[in-house]
């Protein structure tokens, strides 16, 4: 299963994705969106739990390229949507193909 799709997956179930970057590097991500940026890359847009982050911040919020990783692997763990997730922010989002709810239920 390629690498978005079970992104994707991971998010509709709710639960941790486990991604693997092309370098080797692995990151546990709570899976949010999956979206087209400003100049024009596809990304994903998450919360890493634990793992490699070249900026030096191992957690928190991170928008990387889809292309980057190599492999994907849904996990146990199920989370729930942080409430500073928003997926109606159309500066940052403005052309999303997937998301999840907000925490307060609402969908774009």
């Amino acid at each position: 299963m390629d690498v978005e799709k079970t992104f994707i997956g991971a998010a509709k179930d709710l639960k941790l994705c486990e991604l693997v970057s092309k370098t080797g590097g692995t990151h546990l991500v709570e899976p949010y969106m999956v979206y087209l940026s400003v100049t024009g890359k596809r990304l994903f847009h998450l919360y890493q739990i634990r793992g490699h982050s070249r900026s030096g911040e191992p957690t928190g919020w991170k928008n990387p390229r889809v292309s980057s990783f190599a492999h994907a692997m849904i996990k146990e763990e199920a989370f729930s949507p942080r409430r500073e997730y928003n997926p109606f922010n159309h500066e940052i989002f403005p052309t999303v193909y997937f998301s999840i709810p907000a925490a307060d239920g609402r969908q774009r």
